[in-house]
C-alpha cells in the first residue's frame, strides 16, 4: 500500500543524489524534535535532528533506529558511512563535485530506517553548552521525549514496532533507553511504543569486565607476546590498555584484518553544504552552524566521569521486564565482530554475558552455539548463542564496524525479532 504523504518535514530532494532531478526514493523526513514535553518538562528549549528512510509502503513497515556511539558521536557515521541509505562521494577540483548514491546493502531496504543526532550538540543538533546534557540518563530522557514527540508527529510510524540498534558506546545509550520505554508504556496517557527490540552491536555495556579481557584477545591473536601481556596486565590500568596494545603491535584495533576506519570528510563537507541543510530542513552554514567534526566534545567531557560505568544491570532488568509482557516480548539481541580488538571484543562481551543472572540468562546459557549460514551459499558466516529472549551472535570476517562488514546482518536481526502482528 503505498501513501502519499506531504508534510512539513518531507525530504523530496537531495543535492548530489545520483536520480533523475535528485529526487528521494521512498518517504523520508527530516528535521528536529524537541527534547521538551510531558515526560521532561524541564528539558531545554532545543531539538535533536532526526532523519527517517522509508519505502512508500513505510506506514505498514516496523522501523529501525540506530545509533553511534562516542560518547558523543555522530549518528551519521551510520546512515552514510555503514548501514543507512546513503553513501558520499567528493570529486576534487576548483569546484569540488558531491555525489550521492544509494548504498548497495542498505538496511532500509528491508525495514524502515532513522537516527537521532544525539545527544544535543553533535554536529547539526546545535545547542547551547549549558543545554547540552550532564548524564547519560539526561540524555536519555531527552532522546526518549524526542522520540516520542516524533512519532506523536507521525501516528503511521507509531502503530507498528521499532527496533533499537547501536554500536560501541550504543551499549550504553540502549539499555537505559530501551527502560525509559518499558516504564512508559505501563504509564496512563504516555504513547506506547511497540518495542521489539534492543540490538547491541559490539557495545560498551559493562566496561572494567570488558577491558580486563583485552590482553587475552591480543595475545590469542599473535598480535603481542605473552611477555608483553604480563607487563601490560601487571602495570597498565585498563581505561588505556587497548591503547598501549595498539602502539605495541600497530594494528587497526577496529578491524584487525583491515588497515582503517571509512573517511568521515565526505559526510562533513556534505553536512555543510546549504542544498542539504535546506533539504533537510535544517539551519543554513554559518557562525554557530558549521559542522567542524564528527563528535561533541562537549558530551564528552560531559559524559567522561561516567563513561565506564556498567549497565548490564538494565540489561538484566530489560529480560525481566520481558518475561512478564504479552505475545511479543522484546528480545536483546548482542552481536560481536570477531575482528575487533577494541575494549568491546568477543572475549569482554561473553564475560559480562555470562555475570548476567535471571531466567533469560540462565536459559541463554544453557543454548548450544549453532552455525548463522549465509542465506544462498550456505557458508558459515558466524556462530549463534541464542536464548527466548537473549542471542548473541558472533559474526567471521567482522569488526567493531559489523553492520559494514557484514550486510546481512539486517536480515539476522529481523528474523531474530518477533515481527508478527499484534
Amino acid at each position: 500500500m503505498s501513501h502519499q504523504v506531504i508534510t512539513d518535514d518531507r525530504v523530496l530532494t537531495l543535492p548530489g543524489l545520483n536520480t533523475p532531478g535528485h529526487k528521494v526514493e521512498g518517504v523520508q523526513f527530516a528535521g528536529y524534535s524537541l527534547v521538551r514535553g510531558n515526560v521532561n518538562p524541564d528539558g531545554p528549549d532545543a531539538g535533536l535532528f532526526y532523519w527517517f528512510a522509508g519505502t512508500d509502503d513505510y506506514a505498514d513497515r516496523p522501523t529501525v533506529i540506530w545509533t553511534n556511539g562516542g560518547p558523543g558521536s555522530s549518528s551519521f557515521w551510520g546512515f552514510f558511512l555503514e548501514n543507512g541509505p546513503y553513501e558520499v562521494s567528493i570529486a576534487e577540483g576548483p569546484e569540488p563535485v558531491m555525489t550521492v548514491t544509494a548504498r548497495k546493502h542498505a538496511w532500509n531496504q528491508y525495514v524502515n530506517y532513522m537516527i537521532f543526532e544525539h545527544p544535543l550538540s553533535v554536529t547539526i543538533s546545535f545547542a547551547k553548552d549549558e543545554q547540552v546534557p550532564k548524564t547519560v540518563e539526561q540524555g536519555m530522557e531527552e532522546y526518549y521525549q524526542a522520540l516520542l514527540n516524533f512519532l506523536a508527529k507521525h501516528p503511521e510510524i507509531a502503530k507498528n514496532p521499532i527496533i533499537l540498534a547501536g554500536e560501541s558506546y550504543a551499549g550504553t545509550y540502549l539499555p537505559p533507553l530501551a527502560k525509559l520505554i518499558v516504564a512508559g508504556n505501563a504509564k496512563a496517557g504516555h504513547t506506547t511504543i511497540d518495542l521489539r527490540g534492543t540490538v547491541l552491536l559490539d557495545a560498551w555495556v559493562d566496561p572494567w569486565v570488558q577491558m580486563a579481557s583485552d590482553t587475552t584477545y591480543a595475545f590469542n591473536h599473535g598480535i603481542i607476546s605473552a611477555q608483553q601481556k604480563e607487563i601490560l596486565d601487571k602495570n597498565v590500568s585498563l581505561p588505556v590498555i587497548n591503547d598501549e596494545i595498539q602502539k605495541l603491535s600497530g594494528v587497526y584495533m577496529a578491524n584487525i584484518a583491515q588497515a582503517m576506519d571509512p573517511s568521515f570528510d565526505p559526510v562533513m563537507k556534505y553536512l555543510n553544504d546549504d542544498g542539504f541543510r535546506k533539504a533537510v530542513h535544517a539551519p543554513l552554514v554559518g557562525p554557530g552552524t558549521t559542522v567542524t567534526q564528527n563528535w561533541s566534545a562537549v558530551v564528552s567531557k560531559n559524559y567522561t566521569p561516567q563513561v565506564n560505568d556498567s549497565y548490564a544491570h538494565i540489561v538484566r532488568e530489560l529480560l525481566e521486564d520481558a518475561e512478564h509482557e504479552g505475545k511479543f516480548k522484546q528480545r536483546i539481541l548482542v552481536i560481536s565482530g570477531l575482528n575487533d580488538a577494541k575494549d568491546c571484543n568477543f572475549l569482554g562481551t561473553g564475560e559480562w554475558l555470562n555475570k548476567l543472572d535471571g531466567i533469560a540468562a540462565a536459559e541463554f546459557k544453557l543454548a548450544g552455539t549453532t552455525q548463522w549460514l549465509h542465506p544462498v551459499t550456505k557458508e558459515v558466516i558466524g556462530f549463534e548463542q541464542k536464548g527466548s529472549l537473549l542471542s548473541w551472535l558472533k559474526v567471521l570476517n567482522a569488526g567493531h564496524l559489523a553492520v559494514l562488514d557484514q550486510p546481512l546482518l539486517i536480515q539476522y536481526i529481523l528474523s531474530s525479532v518477533d515481527l508478527g502482528e499484534k
